[in-house]
């Protein structure tokens, strides 16, 4: 008696390939989530007084894969929002491999506020760090 398989190597492989995805989706969703925390937590600090917007505005994120941004936040002044958007884009042009999460302040004098001792994004790090640290443990439960 011959046992005969219902399904073939590409019904396999399609199912591989749709659960690749729909992890690759849910994980681009999660990152967006710790990118929307660290934004949120960043532009409500006051540390600072930001005169013309630009600072605060040049806050956000990008969640990419492969290269290839796939959702952010960015809103705010277009001197901010311009800025921001090159500092991302350099830096994802650095490593543009996998899904990447990329959290920034774009003015260049984002470093310079910091190291006068206000808080523009370093206080906010954490969070998001945390968020993916527990994102990380979640997906160990798979291997």
């Amino acid at each position: 008696m011959d046992l005969k398989p219902l399904y073939t190597g590409r019904d396999v492989k399609e199912v591989f390939d749709n659960f690749q995805e729909e992890l690759i989706i849910q994980l681009i969703q999660l990152y967006a989530y710790a990118g929307e925390r660290f934004v949120n937590l960043a532009r409500n600090r006051r540390t600072y007084k930001d005169r013309t917007g630009n600072l605060r505005s040049s806050i956000g994120y990008i969640v990419a894969l492969d290269g290839v941004e796939k959702i952010g936040n960015l809103q705010g002044t277009a001197e901010g929002m311009a800025r921001a958007k090159e500092l991302a884009h350099e830096v994802l042009s650095e490593d543009p491999v996998g899904v990447v999460l990329i959290g920034f302040a774009g003015m260049h004098y984002a470093s310079y506020v910091e190291s006068r001792g206000y808080d523009v994004i370093t206080g906010s790090m954490p969070t998001a760090q945390k968020i993916i640290k527990e994102l990380k443990a979640g997906l160990k439960e798979f291997e």
